[in-house]
Protein backbone atom coordinates (compact mmCIF):
# COMPACT_ATOMS: atom_id res chain seq x y z
CA UNK A 1 0.00 0.00 0.00
CA UNK A 2 1.28 3.45 -0.95
CA UNK A 3 1.54 6.06 1.81
CA UNK A 4 1.05 9.83 1.53
CA UNK A 5 1.75 12.18 4.43
CA UNK A 6 0.28 15.69 4.57
CA UNK A 7 1.96 18.04 7.05
CA UNK A 8 -0.21 20.95 8.19
CA UNK A 9 -3.91 21.03 8.97
CA UNK A 10 -4.82 24.56 7.98
CA UNK A 11 -6.95 25.35 4.94
CA UNK A 12 -4.23 24.33 2.47
CA UNK A 13 -3.54 20.99 4.12
CA UNK A 14 -7.22 20.18 4.58
CA UNK A 15 -7.87 21.07 0.92
CA UNK A 16 -5.01 18.79 -0.14
CA UNK A 17 -6.45 15.98 1.99
CA UNK A 18 -9.96 16.55 0.62
CA UNK A 19 -8.94 16.42 -3.03
CA UNK A 20 -6.49 13.57 -2.51
CA UNK A 21 -9.17 11.58 -0.72
CA UNK A 22 -11.46 12.03 -3.72
CA UNK A 23 -8.99 10.81 -6.31
CA UNK A 24 -7.12 7.88 -4.76
CA UNK A 25 -8.17 4.30 -4.25
CA UNK A 26 -8.65 3.90 -0.50
CA UNK A 27 -7.71 0.22 -0.79
CA UNK A 28 -4.26 0.95 -2.18
CA UNK A 29 -3.39 4.41 -0.81
CA UNK A 30 -3.04 5.23 2.88
CA UNK A 31 -2.91 9.00 3.41
CA UNK A 32 -2.57 10.69 6.78
CA UNK A 33 -2.60 14.36 7.79
CA UNK A 34 -0.68 15.72 10.80
CA UNK A 35 -1.36 19.01 12.56
CA UNK A 36 0.78 20.24 15.47
CA UNK A 37 -2.04 22.32 16.98
CA UNK A 38 -4.74 20.71 19.09
CA UNK A 39 -7.30 21.34 16.39
CA UNK A 40 -7.47 21.70 12.62
CA UNK A 41 -8.24 24.95 10.84
CA UNK A 42 -5.05 26.97 11.02
CA UNK A 43 -5.75 30.72 10.97
CA UNK A 44 -9.53 30.23 10.77
CA UNK A 45 -11.11 31.05 14.11
CA UNK A 46 -14.73 32.17 14.33
CA UNK A 47 -16.18 32.85 17.76
CA UNK A 48 -19.76 33.58 18.79
CA UNK A 49 -20.19 35.99 21.70
CA UNK A 50 -23.26 37.83 22.96
CA UNK A 51 -24.95 37.59 19.57
CA UNK A 52 -21.85 38.72 17.65
CA UNK A 53 -20.01 36.58 15.10
CA UNK A 54 -16.35 37.54 15.32
CA UNK A 55 -13.61 36.43 12.95
CA UNK A 56 -10.21 36.25 14.59
CA UNK A 57 -8.73 35.11 11.28
CA UNK A 58 -9.79 35.92 7.70
CA UNK A 59 -13.29 37.32 7.28
CA UNK A 60 -14.03 36.70 3.59
CA UNK A 61 -12.76 35.54 0.23
CA UNK A 62 -12.87 36.90 -3.30
CA UNK A 63 -15.68 35.49 -5.41
CA UNK A 64 -13.84 36.06 -8.70
CA UNK A 65 -11.25 33.38 -7.91
CA UNK A 66 -13.13 30.12 -8.59
CA UNK A 67 -11.43 27.74 -6.15
CA UNK A 68 -13.26 29.16 -3.12
CA UNK A 69 -16.80 28.97 -4.48
CA UNK A 70 -16.12 25.58 -6.08
CA UNK A 71 -15.07 24.06 -2.76
CA UNK A 72 -18.01 25.65 -0.95
CA UNK A 73 -20.35 24.06 -3.51
CA UNK A 74 -18.68 20.66 -3.23
CA UNK A 75 -19.07 20.75 0.54
CA UNK A 76 -22.77 21.60 0.25
CA UNK A 77 -22.42 25.04 1.82
CA UNK A 78 -23.69 27.18 -1.06
CA UNK A 79 -26.93 28.03 0.75
CA UNK A 80 -24.86 29.53 3.59
CA UNK A 81 -22.98 32.03 1.40
CA UNK A 82 -23.29 35.69 2.33
CA UNK A 83 -22.30 38.59 0.06
CA UNK A 84 -20.74 41.78 1.43
CA UNK A 85 -23.48 44.36 1.95
CA UNK A 86 -21.41 47.37 0.96
CA UNK A 87 -18.27 47.91 -1.03
CA UNK A 88 -17.18 51.50 -0.54
CA UNK A 89 -13.91 52.01 1.36
CA UNK A 90 -11.93 55.02 2.51
CA UNK A 91 -8.35 56.15 2.98
CA UNK A 92 -7.58 57.98 6.21
CA UNK A 93 -5.18 60.85 5.50
CA UNK A 94 -4.67 64.32 6.95
CA UNK A 95 -7.27 63.81 9.69
CA UNK A 96 -10.06 62.87 7.29
CA UNK A 97 -11.66 59.90 5.56
CA UNK A 98 -11.34 60.11 1.78
CA UNK A 99 -13.43 57.82 -0.44
CA UNK A 100 -11.39 55.70 -2.83
CA UNK A 101 -12.11 57.26 -6.24
CA UNK A 102 -14.72 55.42 -8.26
CA UNK A 103 -13.24 53.27 -10.99
CA UNK A 104 -10.05 52.56 -9.06
CA UNK A 105 -8.44 49.15 -9.53
CA UNK A 106 -6.22 48.47 -6.51
CA UNK A 107 -5.76 52.23 -6.20
CA UNK A 108 -5.05 52.76 -9.90
CA UNK A 109 -7.49 55.31 -11.34
CA UNK A 110 -9.40 54.57 -14.53
CA UNK A 111 -11.95 57.38 -14.20
CA UNK A 112 -10.17 60.70 -14.75
CA UNK A 113 -13.10 62.78 -13.52
CA UNK A 114 -13.28 60.78 -10.27
CA UNK A 115 -9.55 61.27 -9.77
CA UNK A 116 -9.77 65.02 -10.35
CA UNK A 117 -12.73 65.34 -7.96
CA UNK A 118 -11.01 63.40 -5.18
CA UNK A 119 -9.61 65.44 -2.31
CA UNK A 120 -7.12 62.72 -1.40
CA UNK A 121 -4.43 64.10 -3.71
CA UNK A 122 -3.12 67.63 -4.14
CA UNK A 123 -3.47 69.38 -7.49
CA UNK A 124 0.19 68.67 -8.20
CA UNK A 125 -0.33 64.99 -7.27
CA UNK A 126 -3.25 64.70 -9.69
CA UNK A 127 -1.29 66.31 -12.53
CA UNK A 128 1.62 63.95 -11.91
CA UNK A 129 -0.72 60.93 -11.86
CA UNK A 130 -2.27 61.94 -15.20
CA UNK A 131 1.18 62.05 -16.78
CA UNK A 132 0.95 58.25 -16.72
CA UNK A 133 -1.17 58.47 -19.86
CA UNK A 134 1.89 59.70 -21.77
CA UNK A 135 4.74 57.76 -20.14
CA UNK A 136 6.83 55.11 -21.80
CA UNK A 137 6.36 51.70 -20.23
CA UNK A 138 8.69 50.70 -17.40
CA UNK A 139 8.36 46.97 -18.02
CA UNK A 140 11.76 45.28 -17.91
CA UNK A 141 13.13 41.77 -18.25
CA UNK A 142 13.95 41.80 -14.54
CA UNK A 143 11.47 41.73 -11.68
CA UNK A 144 10.95 45.01 -9.82
CA UNK A 145 9.22 46.18 -6.67
CA UNK A 146 5.59 47.23 -6.62
CA UNK A 147 6.59 50.62 -5.23
CA UNK A 148 9.17 51.37 -7.91
CA UNK A 149 6.79 50.33 -10.69
CA UNK A 150 3.91 52.51 -9.53
CA UNK A 151 5.99 55.46 -8.41
CA UNK A 152 7.52 55.72 -11.88
CA UNK A 153 4.06 55.69 -13.41
CA UNK A 154 2.02 57.85 -11.00
CA UNK A 155 4.44 59.66 -8.70
CA UNK A 156 5.23 59.33 -5.02
CA UNK A 157 2.18 61.15 -3.69
CA UNK A 158 -0.38 58.84 -5.28
CA UNK A 159 1.60 55.77 -4.29
CA UNK A 160 1.81 56.79 -0.62
CA UNK A 161 -1.73 58.10 -0.27
CA UNK A 162 -3.73 55.66 -2.41
CA UNK A 163 -1.89 52.68 -3.89
CA UNK A 164 0.31 51.74 -0.94
CA UNK A 165 -2.48 51.45 1.67
CA UNK A 166 -4.42 49.10 -0.61
CA UNK A 167 -1.57 46.90 -1.86
CA UNK A 168 0.42 46.78 1.37
CA UNK A 169 -2.79 46.00 3.23
CA UNK A 170 -3.18 42.71 1.40
CA UNK A 171 0.30 41.41 2.21
CA UNK A 172 1.16 43.58 5.26
CA UNK A 173 4.39 44.31 3.43
CA UNK A 174 6.75 47.01 2.24
CA UNK A 175 5.78 47.71 -1.36
CA UNK A 176 9.32 48.88 -2.14
CA UNK A 177 10.52 45.36 -1.36
CA UNK A 178 7.59 43.30 -2.66
CA UNK A 179 7.80 41.64 -6.06
CA UNK A 180 5.46 42.99 -8.73
CA UNK A 181 5.48 39.74 -10.68
CA UNK A 182 4.74 37.57 -7.68
CA UNK A 183 1.88 39.73 -6.39
CA UNK A 184 0.25 41.71 -9.22
CA UNK A 185 1.64 40.44 -12.54
CA UNK A 186 -1.54 41.57 -14.32
CA UNK A 187 -0.45 45.20 -14.03
CA UNK A 188 2.87 44.55 -15.72
CA UNK A 189 0.99 42.72 -18.49
CA UNK A 190 -1.42 45.63 -19.05
CA UNK A 191 1.45 48.15 -19.06
CA UNK A 192 3.28 46.09 -21.63
CA UNK A 193 0.24 45.71 -23.88
CA UNK A 194 -1.17 49.23 -23.59
CA UNK A 195 1.73 51.38 -22.32
CA UNK A 196 -0.64 53.28 -20.03
CA UNK A 197 -2.18 51.42 -17.11
CA UNK A 198 -5.00 53.93 -16.82
CA UNK A 199 -5.90 53.50 -20.47
CA UNK A 200 -5.41 49.74 -20.51
CA UNK A 201 -7.51 49.09 -17.43
CA UNK A 202 -10.31 51.38 -18.56
CA UNK A 203 -10.58 50.14 -22.13
CA UNK A 204 -9.86 46.45 -21.69
CA UNK A 205 -10.36 45.81 -18.01
CA UNK A 206 -10.89 42.09 -17.48
CA UNK A 207 -13.12 40.79 -14.71
CA UNK A 208 -10.05 39.90 -12.63
CA UNK A 209 -9.32 43.62 -12.28
CA UNK A 210 -12.68 44.82 -11.05
CA UNK A 211 -12.80 48.02 -9.05
CA UNK A 212 -11.49 48.06 -5.50
CA UNK A 213 -13.00 49.74 -2.46
CA UNK A 214 -15.74 51.48 -4.41
CA UNK A 215 -19.52 51.14 -4.56
CA UNK A 216 -19.09 48.62 -7.37
CA UNK A 217 -17.22 46.28 -5.02
CA UNK A 218 -20.54 45.16 -3.49
CA UNK A 219 -20.80 41.43 -4.12
CA UNK A 220 -17.07 40.93 -4.64
CA UNK A 221 -16.57 39.07 -1.35
CA UNK A 222 -18.18 36.07 0.30
CA UNK A 223 -18.36 34.62 3.77
CA UNK A 224 -20.52 31.92 5.35
CA UNK A 225 -23.54 32.56 7.53
CA UNK A 226 -21.96 31.14 10.66
CA UNK A 227 -18.44 32.40 9.94
CA UNK A 228 -15.54 31.03 7.96
CA UNK A 229 -14.66 28.32 10.47
CA UNK A 230 -17.69 26.61 8.94
CA UNK A 231 -15.54 25.95 5.88
CA UNK A 232 -12.65 24.27 7.66
CA UNK A 233 -15.06 22.41 9.96
CA UNK A 234 -16.87 21.05 6.90
CA UNK A 235 -13.57 19.90 5.40
CA UNK A 236 -12.73 18.02 8.60
CA UNK A 237 -16.21 16.45 8.65
CA UNK A 238 -15.80 15.33 5.02
CA UNK A 239 -12.61 13.37 5.78
CA UNK A 240 -12.17 9.94 7.41
CA UNK A 241 -11.57 10.62 11.10
CA UNK A 242 -8.98 7.86 11.39
CA UNK A 243 -6.69 9.72 8.98
CA UNK A 244 -6.75 13.02 10.91
CA UNK A 245 -4.08 13.54 13.56
CA UNK A 246 -4.26 16.80 15.51
CA UNK A 247 -1.83 17.64 18.31
CA UNK A 248 0.78 15.61 16.44
CA UNK A 249 3.95 17.46 15.51
CA UNK A 250 6.30 16.47 12.71
CA UNK A 251 9.89 16.97 13.85
CA UNK A 252 11.83 16.43 10.63
CA UNK A 253 11.88 14.92 7.16
CA UNK A 254 14.79 12.67 6.34
CA UNK A 255 14.74 11.88 2.62
CA UNK A 256 11.43 9.94 2.37
CA UNK A 257 10.97 9.43 6.10
CA UNK A 258 8.68 11.62 8.21
CA UNK A 259 9.86 11.80 11.82
CA UNK A 260 7.25 12.63 14.44
CA UNK A 261 8.11 14.38 17.69
CA UNK A 262 7.08 11.18 19.47
CA UNK A 263 9.93 9.41 17.72
CA UNK A 264 7.74 7.47 15.30
CA UNK A 265 9.19 7.21 11.81
CA UNK A 266 6.97 6.87 8.74
CA UNK A 267 8.35 6.01 5.31
CA UNK A 268 6.22 7.85 2.74
CA UNK A 269 5.83 7.54 -1.01
CA UNK A 270 4.74 11.20 -1.21
CA UNK A 271 4.91 14.09 1.26
CA UNK A 272 2.91 17.31 1.01
CA UNK A 273 4.19 20.13 3.24
CA UNK A 274 1.15 22.41 3.55
CA UNK A 275 2.83 25.09 5.61
CA UNK A 276 4.73 28.35 5.26
CA UNK A 277 8.36 28.29 4.19
CA UNK A 278 9.72 28.76 7.71
CA UNK A 279 8.26 25.38 8.62
CA UNK A 280 9.76 23.83 5.50
CA UNK A 281 13.19 25.13 6.49
CA UNK A 282 12.81 23.59 9.95
CA UNK A 283 11.67 20.21 8.66
CA UNK A 284 13.89 19.88 5.63
CA UNK A 285 17.47 20.89 6.34
CA UNK A 286 18.83 20.46 2.81
CA UNK A 287 20.43 22.81 0.24
CA UNK A 288 17.40 22.42 -2.03
CA UNK A 289 15.30 24.82 0.03
CA UNK A 290 18.00 27.34 0.97
CA UNK A 291 16.68 30.01 -1.47
CA UNK A 292 13.69 30.33 0.88
CA UNK A 293 15.84 31.21 3.88
CA UNK A 294 15.72 34.98 3.46
CA UNK A 295 11.99 35.28 2.76
CA UNK A 296 10.63 37.56 5.53
CA UNK A 297 7.42 37.12 7.53
CA UNK A 298 5.22 39.79 9.09
CA UNK A 299 3.36 39.39 12.38
CA UNK A 300 -0.20 40.68 12.62
CA UNK A 301 -2.86 41.32 15.21
CA UNK A 302 -6.54 42.17 14.96
CA UNK A 303 -8.62 43.73 17.71
CA UNK A 304 -12.40 43.45 17.43
CA UNK A 305 -14.26 45.93 19.64
CA UNK A 306 -17.99 45.74 20.31
CA UNK A 307 -19.91 48.93 21.18
CA UNK A 308 -23.39 50.29 21.48
CA UNK A 309 -24.42 51.96 18.24
CA UNK A 310 -24.17 55.48 19.65
CA UNK A 311 -20.45 55.06 20.45
CA UNK A 312 -19.65 56.62 17.07
CA UNK A 313 -21.56 59.80 16.16
CA UNK A 314 -21.79 58.91 12.46
CA UNK A 315 -20.04 56.33 10.33
CA UNK A 316 -20.37 56.83 6.58
CA UNK A 317 -21.72 53.99 4.46
CA UNK A 318 -18.91 51.59 3.63
CA UNK A 319 -16.75 48.66 4.67
CA UNK A 320 -14.16 50.68 6.59
CA UNK A 321 -10.88 52.41 5.87
CA UNK A 322 -7.16 51.95 5.28
CA UNK A 323 -4.57 54.26 6.77
CA UNK A 324 -2.13 56.14 4.56
CA UNK A 325 1.39 56.00 6.00
CA UNK A 326 1.53 59.81 6.07
CA UNK A 327 1.07 59.95 9.84
CA UNK A 328 2.22 57.78 12.71
CA UNK A 329 -0.81 55.73 13.73
CA UNK A 330 -0.83 52.28 15.26
CA UNK A 331 -3.60 50.79 13.15
CA UNK A 332 -3.20 50.08 9.45
CA UNK A 333 -6.89 49.57 8.74
CA UNK A 334 -10.32 49.25 10.31
CA UNK A 335 -13.35 47.25 9.16
CA UNK A 336 -16.86 48.38 10.07
CA UNK A 337 -18.13 44.84 10.46
CA UNK A 338 -21.72 45.91 11.15
CA UNK A 339 -21.75 47.68 7.76
CA UNK A 340 -19.88 45.07 5.72
CA UNK A 341 -21.46 41.97 7.30
CA UNK A 342 -24.68 43.07 9.10
CA UNK A 343 -25.62 39.48 9.95
CA UNK A 344 -22.62 39.29 12.29
CA UNK A 345 -23.74 42.09 14.63
CA UNK A 346 -26.91 42.37 16.76
CA UNK A 347 -29.28 45.27 16.16
CA UNK A 348 -28.29 48.41 18.00
CA UNK A 349 -24.63 47.41 18.21
CA UNK A 350 -21.50 48.07 16.17
CA UNK A 351 -18.35 46.01 15.72
CA UNK A 352 -15.06 47.63 14.76
CA UNK A 353 -12.08 45.49 13.71
CA UNK A 354 -8.72 47.22 13.90
CA UNK A 355 -5.59 45.82 12.27
CA UNK A 356 -2.06 46.09 13.62
CA UNK A 357 1.19 44.97 12.01
CA UNK A 358 3.60 46.43 9.48
CA UNK A 359 6.59 45.07 7.62
CA UNK A 360 9.69 45.28 9.80
CA UNK A 361 7.73 46.02 12.98
CA UNK A 362 9.29 44.45 16.06
CA UNK A 363 7.62 43.72 19.38
CA UNK A 364 4.00 43.95 18.24
CA UNK A 365 2.96 40.69 19.85
CA UNK A 366 4.89 41.42 23.05
CA UNK A 367 2.16 43.87 24.06
CA UNK A 368 -0.72 42.77 26.26
CA UNK A 369 -4.25 42.50 24.88
CA UNK A 370 -5.20 45.56 26.91
CA UNK A 371 -2.30 47.60 25.51
CA UNK A 372 -3.24 46.76 21.93
CA UNK A 373 -6.94 47.43 22.50
CA UNK A 374 -6.11 50.77 24.13
CA UNK A 375 -3.98 51.85 21.17
CA UNK A 376 -6.69 50.91 18.68
CA UNK A 377 -9.31 52.81 20.68
CA UNK A 378 -7.09 55.89 20.88
CA UNK A 379 -6.61 55.89 17.10
CA UNK A 380 -10.32 55.37 16.44
CA UNK A 381 -11.23 58.14 18.87
CA UNK A 382 -9.21 60.56 16.76
CA UNK A 383 -10.18 59.12 13.40
CA UNK A 384 -13.93 58.53 13.68
CA UNK A 385 -14.88 60.09 17.01
CA UNK A 386 -15.21 56.81 18.93
CA UNK A 387 -16.63 57.39 22.42
CA UNK A 388 -16.90 55.38 25.62
CA UNK A 389 -15.69 51.93 26.56
CA UNK A 390 -16.29 48.77 24.56
CA UNK A 391 -18.78 46.13 25.64
CA UNK A 392 -15.89 43.72 25.12
CA UNK A 393 -12.96 43.16 22.81
CA UNK A 394 -11.30 40.13 21.22
CA UNK A 395 -7.62 40.09 20.28
CA UNK A 396 -6.13 37.78 17.70
CA UNK A 397 -2.35 37.34 17.50
CA UNK A 398 -0.79 35.91 14.37
CA UNK A 399 2.95 35.48 14.78
CA UNK A 400 4.91 35.59 11.51
CA UNK A 401 1.64 34.99 9.71
CA UNK A 402 2.17 36.74 6.40
CA UNK A 403 4.97 35.67 4.01
CA UNK A 404 6.51 38.50 2.00
CA UNK A 405 7.03 37.95 -1.73
CA UNK A 406 10.12 40.09 -2.19
CA UNK A 407 11.68 41.00 -5.54
CA UNK A 408 12.93 37.87 -7.31
CA UNK A 409 10.40 35.64 -5.55
CA UNK A 410 9.33 33.71 -8.64
CA UNK A 411 12.91 32.96 -9.63
CA UNK A 412 13.72 31.69 -6.13
CA UNK A 413 10.58 29.57 -6.06
CA UNK A 414 11.39 28.03 -9.44
CA UNK A 415 14.87 27.24 -8.16
CA UNK A 416 13.52 25.53 -5.03
CA UNK A 417 10.97 23.50 -6.96
CA UNK A 418 13.60 22.49 -9.50
CA UNK A 419 15.98 21.50 -6.70
CA UNK A 420 13.33 19.40 -4.98
CA UNK A 421 12.33 17.69 -8.20
CA UNK A 422 15.93 16.58 -8.57
CA UNK A 423 16.88 15.76 -4.96
CA UNK A 424 13.52 15.08 -3.25
CA UNK A 425 10.99 14.21 -6.00
CA UNK A 426 8.45 12.85 -3.49
CA UNK A 427 8.08 16.18 -1.64
CA UNK A 428 5.55 18.84 -2.70
CA UNK A 429 5.17 22.33 -1.23
CA UNK A 430 1.85 24.11 -0.76
CA UNK A 431 0.82 27.13 1.28
CA UNK A 432 0.84 30.90 1.57
CA UNK A 433 4.56 31.30 0.97
CA UNK A 434 4.48 30.50 -2.72
CA UNK A 435 1.68 31.55 -5.08
CA UNK A 436 -0.87 33.60 -3.16
CA UNK A 437 -2.11 34.33 0.34
CA UNK A 438 -5.89 34.47 -0.16
CA UNK A 439 -8.38 31.74 0.70
CA UNK A 440 -8.93 30.64 -2.93
CA UNK A 441 -5.14 30.64 -3.44
CA UNK A 442 -4.64 28.29 -0.49
CA UNK A 443 -7.42 25.98 -1.67
CA UNK A 444 -5.94 25.89 -5.17
CA UNK A 445 -2.46 25.22 -3.77
CA UNK A 446 -3.76 22.27 -1.75
CA UNK A 447 -5.59 20.87 -4.76
CA UNK A 448 -2.51 21.25 -6.99
CA UNK A 449 -0.32 19.45 -4.45
CA UNK A 450 -2.86 16.63 -4.18
CA UNK A 451 -2.87 16.31 -7.97
CA UNK A 452 0.94 16.17 -8.08
CA UNK A 453 1.06 13.53 -5.37
CA UNK A 454 -1.64 11.54 -7.17
CA UNK A 455 0.28 11.70 -10.44
CA UNK A 456 3.41 10.46 -8.69
CA UNK A 457 1.54 7.48 -7.28
CA UNK A 458 0.23 6.68 -10.76
CA UNK A 459 3.77 6.73 -12.13
CA UNK A 460 4.83 4.31 -9.41
CA UNK A 461 2.31 1.79 -10.72
CA UNK A 462 3.98 1.70 -14.13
Amino acid sequence: MKKVIIIGGGLTGLSAAYYLNKQVDQETVDWQIFESDKQFGGKFNTIHRDGFIIEKGPDSFLARKPAGLELVEELGLTDQLITNATGKSYIYHDAALHPIPEGSVMGIPTDIRALLESDLLTQAGKIRALEELMLDGNVTDADQSIGDFFEYRFGKEMVIRLIEPLLAGIYAGNIYEMSLRATFPQFEKVAKEHRSLMYGLKSHRPEMMNTTGTAKTIGAFRTLNGGLSTLTDALVDALPVERLHANTKVKAIENTTVVLESGERIIADAIIIAATHDVVLQLLDVPAVEPLADQPMTSLATISLAFEKDAVPEIPEGTGFLVARTSDYNITACTWVHEKWPHMVPDGKILLRGFLGKAGQIGLLDQTDEEMATKVQADLKEMIGLQGEPLFYEVSRMKEAMPQYTVGHQERLAMVEGNLKHSHPTIFLAGMSYRGVGIPDCIQAGKAAADEAGQLLELMKQ
